[in-house]
């Protein structure tokens, strides 16, 4: 197991604490996952043993648990950075009206 935490998750992983996660990315990672831990375990799909004893059985937290440590670890190390550093910017500024102009101005522009 000391492979699958050292290598094959950080692998999964990798920039996550930066990407705006959809369920069907987080699904995708999921079953890789599994199907790296049913390997390991020697399990396979027609066993139809659940993700949960699996994991259980390898004492080892889901990867959206991990995903979420690595996003909590991130915004952290956001709020104890200057103001000024570039990766802090986006968060500092403020949303902008959908549509920049009225449809006043917009045909006058035409």
């Amino acid at each position: 197991m000391k492979f699958y935490k050292v290598v094959a998750r950080p692998s999964l992983l990798y920039g996550s604490k930066t990407w705006v996660t959809m369920k069907r990315n987080m699904t995708r990672l999921e079953a890789a996952e599994m199907r790296f831990l049913r390997s390991v375990t020697g399990y396979t799909r027609q066993d139809k043993i659940r993700s949960k004893v699996i994991r259980k059985e390898l004492e080892i937290s889901g990867i959206q648990d991990v995903r979420l440590k690595y996003k909590q670890n991130w915004m952290n190390h956001l709020e104890r950075m200057g103001n000024t550093r570039l990766p802090k910017r986006p968060q500092l500024q403020t949303s902008r009206k959908k549509r920049p102009w009225t449809p006043q101005e917009t045909m006058a522009m035409r």
